[in-house]
């Protein structure tokens, strides 16, 4: 019997290697293909964060994306969910995949789908897609990565850059720095940890490395979560 798949707010989290597999990814990612085919979609734009398995599961679900004509252009490296957001947009696509569980506990992962306009999805959407989840994905044979380079339906998205470009140009960078004094910025182990290192150098730098399983704290600022263990 299947695995029952339901979205939250707008996607999908589950526990790595129990309900939140290759398998199941697959079947998502299927659903979402079906969603965008139905509307005559083309374009996606996919990421992910920092969290166990990233790059493979980007890759499930651009495989599966690509198999049905629909063209990927996929984060190179560990991206925020607003560099995909702004990629959406930037890159006029028709809809977001995010690969994260956002703030759940280091052994879930996730799966979030951003509409055109960059943000969220709308719930309708959302049950549109979870409503086409099949029990097994009907691809026997996903194409492999450089078949799908050749069609051109496996692009590399530097969203990195594209979000700092967007930042420096929308934000007094150098009247920040001026006046905000010493900066400190506490990554939670998260993907927004090597943009601002570049936007804001001179910072102090928190939990800045990597570390999916985030010393087994939710990636979460709460009181119970944001304690360093450092001592003034």
């Amino acid at each position: 019997m299947a695995t029952p798949i339901k979205f939250g707010t707008d996607g999908w989290r589950a526990i790595i290697a129990d309900e939140y597999t290759v398998e199941n990814v697959k079947r998502v990612a299927e659903a979402t293909a079906r969603f965008m085919k139905q509307r005559k979609m083309k374009k996606a734009v996919i990421g992910h964060d920092c969290r166990f398995g990233g790059l493979l599961f980007i890759a499930t679900t651009a495989r599966v994306l690509a198999a049905y004509g629909i063209k990927c252009h996929v984060a190179v490296g560990f991206r925020h969910t607003p560099m995909v957001s702004l990629g959406v947009v930037k890159l006029k696509a028709d809809i977001g995949v995010v690969i994260t569980a956002s703030h759940n506990p280091p052994s879930y992962n996730g799966y979030k789908l951003k509409a055109a306009y960059g943000g969220p999805s709308i719930p309708s959407d959302i049950a549109a897609v979870e409503a086409l989840i099949p029990d097994v994905c009907s691809l026997a044979k996903l194409p492999s990565m450089s078949d799908l380079v050749q069609k051109k339906l496996f692009v590399d998205a530097d969203l990195e850059t594209m979000y700092l470009r967007h930042v420096k140009k929308n934000f007094d960078l150098k009247l920040i720095k001026q006046n905000a004094g010493k900066l400190a910025y506490d990554a939670m182990y998260g993907a927004g940890q090597k943009a601002v290192r570049k936007l804001c150098p001179r910072s102090v730098f928190l939990r800045c490395d990597g570390n999916p399983g985030c010393t087994a704290k939710r990636p979460n600022p709460s009181t119970a979560t944001c304690s360093t263990g450092a001592k003034s």
